[in-house]
């Protein structure tokens, strides 16, 4: 799968997170608190576009989300 560069570097910080705590499901403002500031626009396009590629996905209050198996096979095989 094809993945922009923003999404690749989303995708890294999931990776991140998934490492450290082995869970699927993650809060959103843990993740975007890992983000570079001056990207913060670049990568919340990144997230959408993991969300419309269904590569993770948002809860119904979008306070958390979860890897789907797409994507952990995506994290497994690597990012490219």
């Amino acid at each position: 799968m094809d993945l922009v560069p923003s999404e690749r570097a989303v995708l890294n910080l999931i990776r991140m997170l998934f490492l450290e705590g082995s869970t699927r499901t993650h809060r959103v403002t843990i993740l975007r608190s890992r983000w570079p500031v001056v990207h913060t626009q670049a990568y919340d396009g990144g997230f959408i576009g993991l969300l419309q590629k269904r590569l993770i996905e948002a809860s119904a209050d979008n306070q958390s989300f979860t890897i789907t198996n797409a994507g952990l096979k995506l994290l497994a095989t690597g990012s490219k």
